[in-house]
């Protein structure tokens, strides 16, 4: 039998995203009123100083949809994927392993991974739930850092602690 399961962890906007979104507005009209200033005055300085607000306004918007992430645990017979959500626009998935490639598995507080450099928080800043952190055995050892919930803690252990035997 398959099993498949999907977990979503959401968070609330930050301070930093609706500062980031009010700077953008502002931009917005800057680079408005700069572009009719220049077709009026025909100034290149103008222009110029409108092109740049332009880039400011796109890289202010990158950091804007950084700034609200989500992310998404998806369960598929012994497939753990992890992606997460920009802005809820954007996916990228960040860990797709076969359970069969943890290392350790367990609570964070009991697992000892000083060792390993290479860490991967997979958590929403505001989440109060238990926090878990897996390590991923192959060249290169990372672990990372999630938050399941009851379901889906059962699925990976399902197949983790059967691994083990």
């Amino acid at each position: 039998m398959d099993k498949f399961y999907e977990q979503l962890l959401t968070t609330k906007k930050n301070i930093a995203y609706y500062i980031l979104n009010i700077l953008m507005y502002v931009f917005a009209v800057l680079i408005f009123l700069s572009l009719i200033f220049s077709i009026i005055t025909f100034s290149l300085g103008y222009m110029i100083f409108s092109l740049a607000l332009i880039v400011i306004l796109f890289f202010t918007r990158y950091l804007r949809d950084n700034q609200y992430k989500e992310f998404e645990y998806i369960f598929t017979n012994g497939n753990f994927q992890i992606d997460v959500i920009f802005n809820k626009k954007r996916r990228k998935t960040l860990i797709d392993e076969d359970i069969k490639n943890f290392d350790v598995f367990g609570k964070e507080n009991e697992v000892n991974i000083e060792s390993i450099s290479k860490k991967i928080n997979c958590i929403p800043y505001d989440n109060k739930g238990n926090r878990y952190v897996f390590v991923i055995k192959n060249d290169c050892r990372k672990a990372v850092y999630v938050a399941p919930n009851d379901e889906m803690l059962k699925m990976i252990n399902l197949y983790y602690i059967s691994r083990r035997r």
